[in-house]
């Protein structure tokens, strides 16, 4: 019994009506939908359809015929996905990523099999928030991994993904017999941050609290992403304070992440998945509800 005879049941129970489930199933005549159904009863021994009224229906044989129909096709489909996932062919989706996205949400995605089961795959774009948003107008991204807040766009959705606390970033060399790091501690050292166009809401909220404990914090220097920072708090030039997500995932030699006594007083770092409409059933629509069912 092959796949095509399976559809062509289940269109047939689903619309009622020999010419519909022709069209559903491929463009199948009338005729020839007729012989292969009764074909297919004559071969399981059963009435399938009920043909009396004014719509096909299923008999009480039809119906578990047809249900155990769905998921051999339901099977089928997904045999399929899978085998071209394992053959290395899945179908990129664009998705862009800035300020550290590539160690929390994007992460997530990446290791999620479900995006394998669905035959896609993530085509990763390094870019600012301001280049991503002009790609998915622009249709050249499908998904935006950025820090809210930014520009308002006509028909941009998003949702957030992801938030973390702060953890504090010290070189090795000022790490003995520390247990926890404070704002005060920090304020009163030379400081690494996040470059203010990156996230400047955040980056204003960070250096308010400092400022708050009395001291006139000196940034020493600013990296672009989340790693430079990272690499630079390893250097010993300075200190940072660092969303604790992706302290946890990226181990800088030299770079001690220490627990921050205030982090539940600050603003979180947060990330934001954006989009723009898909047509419904394509590619760019599965990947959205991909992130939609993965993040809640």
């Amino acid at each position: 019994m092959d796949y095509e005879t399976f559809r062509l049941a289940v269109a047939l129970a689903d619309s009622g009506d020999l010419g519909e489930a022709g069209a559903r199933a491929g463009g199948v005549g009338k005729r020839t939908v007729t012989a292969r159904i009764a074909q297919l009863e004559r071969r399981i021994g059963a009435l399938l359809f009920d043909h009396s009224g004014k719509s096909i229906r299923l008999t009480p044989a039809g119906e578990a015929f047809v249900g155990e129909a769905r998921l051999a096709l339901a099977a089928s489909e997904r045999a399929e996905r899978l085998a071209r996932a394992v053959a290395g062919r899945p179908e990129t989706i664009a998705i862009g990523v800035a300020s550290g996205a590539l160690f929390g949400p994007v992460r997530d995605i990446v290791e999620d099999p479900a995006w394998a089961e669905a035959g896609l795959a993530p085509d990763i774009h390094d870019m600012p928030a301001s280049d991503q948003l002009q790609a998915l107008a622009d249709g050249r991204l499908v998904l935006g991994f950025l820090a809210p807040p930014f520009a308002a766009t006509p028909r941009l959705d998003h949702r957030i993904v992801a938030s973390s606390k702060w953890s504090a970033a010290v070189p090795e060399a000022d790490a003995h017999l520390r247990k926890t790091v404070s704002l005060a501690n920090l304020a009163r050292k030379p400081l690494v941050v996040l470059a203010r166009d990156q996230a400047p809401l955040i980056h204003d909220g960070l250096l308010a609290a400092l400022r708050a404990t009395g001291a006139d914090p000196y940034i020493a220097q600013a990296g672009r992403e989340w790693p430079s920072v990272l690499a630079m708090v390893a250097l010993g030039l300075g200190s940072a304070l660092v969303p604790s997500t992706i302290a946890k995932r990226m181990t800088v030699e030299g770079a001690t992440i220490l627990p921050l006594i205030e982090a539940g007083d600050l603003p979180p770092w947060t990330t934001a998945c954006a989009w723009m409409p898909q047509p419904p059933g394509s590619r760019g629509a599965q990947a959205i509800a991909l992130v939609r069912n993965r993040f809640g």
